[in-house]
């Protein structure tokens, strides 16, 4: 699985730096532009497991006093997700998205569905972003900020 993953961020010229390598797991970082702001991205590949892990941070951990807005907006947001969902660290504040999925030796490893993970991390990050930012520093209440992001048409707002 680790090449394929090294195949897939070299073909798609992602640079990336290798953070940790031993027999059981590999973890890379990249940072990433996004439209709305950057963020740095961990793939953390756990071959024991079998797993992958891909996580993209908010640029900037979430203040205290907002956090438990934060949690009620990533709630919101993770109720429609499909693939992959919020996380908010309530001690230190990192907010992150996730993705996973499990892999299989008997099954060919598929540079797709790594790709297709890690730009869900991306696109997803960079969707809520504003909507993060805004109840972050504008004062916008999660349900709100929740229908702004996905069109959705909310009385409260009129």
């Amino acid at each position: 699985m680790k090449n394929t993953i090294k195949n897939a961020l070299e073909g798609n010229q992602l640079r990336y730096q290798t953070l940790g390598e031993n027999q059981n797991q590999t973890v890379y970082k990249l940072g990433i532009g996004l439209e709305n702001g950057r963020a740095d991205t961990f793939i953390d590949i756990r071959s024991d497991a079998k797993q992958v892990l891909i996580f993209t941070v908010f640029p900037s951990n979430v203040p205290a006093n907002q956090r438990i807005r934060i949690s009620e907006f990533i709630t919101r947001a993770n109720k429609g997700l499909i693939l992959g969902n919020f996380e908010l660290d309530m001690e230190d504040g990192e907010l992150r998205y996730k993705s996973a999925y499990v892999f299989d030796d008997t099954f060919p490893n598929s540079e797709k569905v790594f790709i297709t993970n890690l730009y869900t991390t991306f696109n997803m990050m960079d969707r809520y972003l504003p909507g993060i930012m805004s109840v972050i520093y504008a004062n916008v209440l999660p349900s709100n900020a929740i229908s702004q992001i996905e069109n959705v048409a909310n009385p409260a707002m009129n």
